[in-house]
């Protein structure tokens, strides 16, 4: 995966905050020029999951660091749960699953193949549509990965092929510390949300006017890591 840093002070308290498929670093920047700062934490932003291994500058990071939280978003719920993290000290799910593929704990699978084949420049439009339904034009467009369809398609088909590779549960030894749930969610239905988180045992607060985006319906970091 690909990795950047967003607020770099050589602070020992880290945010890893895992981006949702698709996605570039443009999101962590709206959200490091609008939201409260951390002055107390470092945060670097993680996306592109083709391949799952941390970069050996962030794996180094971690490891010196003190206090290591994380955030992770949409498909980054599984990416976080997957990328050999020892250990999380606080983690908190946005509208996503640890079984991102899954007719009753995520995006059913009929569903996800018919995305991922019928990717391309249309169809992200409508895509993102239904992911930022509700939310300002300006957001939205602000936000919006600069990466190709057919990088994002590729990125889609690497996940893919590693959920069915992968146990249905994941191997982390942490587990998230409570999940935010999107009532107007479009992509992973909140139906599914509560149940996967349900099962986890993981506590779940559900946001009735929140579309998949969620980051317009949350005040700051210090708010969402509470």
């Amino acid at each position: 995966m690909k990795a950047e840093w967003i607020v770099r002070r050589g602070n020992r308290s880290l945010l890893l905050f895992f981006n949702g498929w698709g996605m570039d670093r443009r999101v962590a920047d709206w959200l490091a020029s609008t939201w409260p700062d951390l002055p107390d934490r470092d945060i670097a932003v993680l996306y592109d999951y083709c391949d799952l291994s941390l970069p050996g500058w962030l794996g180094e990071a971690i490891a010196d660091s003190d206090s290591l939280y994380l955030v992770a978003w949409s498909l980054g719920v599984w990416a976080a749960s997957n990328a050999g993290l020892a250990r999380i000290d606080r983690a908190v799910a946005l509208n996503g699953t640890p079984t991102p593929v899954n007719a009753e704990r995520g995006i059913p699978p009929e569903i996800f193949r018919g995305t991922l084949e019928s990717w391309n420049d249309e169809n992200r439009k409508r895509f993102e549509r239904r992911m930022t339904g509700g939310i300002p034009a300006e957001i939205a467009e602000a936000v919006r990965a600069v990466r190709s369809a057919d990088e994002q398609q590729a990125e889609l088909r690497s996940i893919g092929e590693a959920v069915a590779s992968c146990p249905a549960a994941s191997a982390a030894s942490w587990k998230f510390s409570k999940a935010l749930i999107g009532g107007r969610d479009l992509i992973f239905t909140p139906e599914n949300q509560r149940r996967s988180w349900r099962e986890a045992g993981v506590p779940a607060v559900e946001i009735a006017a929140m579309p998949h985006f969620p980051f317009t319906h949350l005040a700051g970091w210090r708010e969402l890591l509470a």
